[in-house]
């Protein structure tokens, strides 16, 4: 009779282990991995809001005549009235009559193109892609770009035709690229 209960604790024991205790303690398991994961997020999470309250520090320290700038740079907003405006104002200073403008917006960037000096895996960037015809003489059309290279505003020159007739005025038609930081909030 001792034999039986004996076997029979045990057979109850070994049940209990495999359907109670086993169980809970692949339960307790996952947990213990799952919590070891949000403490990392969590920490991680404190980082970046330290660098961000760095960063919010030292933005405040900069003049407004410096975040003018930086917007100017790659501003964050595409405004294309405002760009071929700009771009206009710079043509007249020189002589130069745009004939036609026109503006193409590209906000995945992935035409894997010369333009991937950005962080291509984020792509938190876009591209506005501006067309221009011009007449006027070439010293003016050399001025021109001389003015875009300097312009504080990040520019690429994609593409340029020129054609030319007799009487010193030249038809300039150029394809220029510039840059906008997307809203990722």
């Amino acid at each position: 009779m001792k034999n039986i209960i004996s076997i029979i604790v045990i057979v109850i024991s070994l049940a209990a282990f495999v359907l109670v205790v086993k169980p809970q303690y692949e339960k307790n398991k996952e947990l213990v991995v799952k919590s070891e994961e949000l403490n990392q997020v969590l920490k991680n999470a404190r980082k970046l809001q330290m660098i961000r309250d760095s960063l919010l520090s030292k933005q405040k320290e900069l003049s407004k005549s410096d975040l003018a700038r930086l917007e100017k740079l790659i501003p964050e907003s595409v405004d294309n009235v405002k760009l071929i405006i700009e771009f206009q104002k710079i043509a007249e200073r020189y002589g130069l009559e745009i004939q036609t403008a026109t503006t193409a917006k590209n906000e995945s960037n992935e035409d894997g193109g010369a333009n991937q000096n950005f962080d291509i895996s984020t792509r938190d960037y876009g591209t506005i892609t501006l067309n221009f015809d011009l007449t006027g003489r070439y010293d003016q059309f050399l001025n021109f770009l001389a003015d875009i290279e300097d312009n504080l505003r990040i520019t690429d020159l994609r593409t340029l035709t020129i054609s030319g007739g007799d009487s010193g005025f030249y038809e300039f038609s150029l394809s220029i690229e510039t840059y906008w930081l997307k809203d990722n909030i």
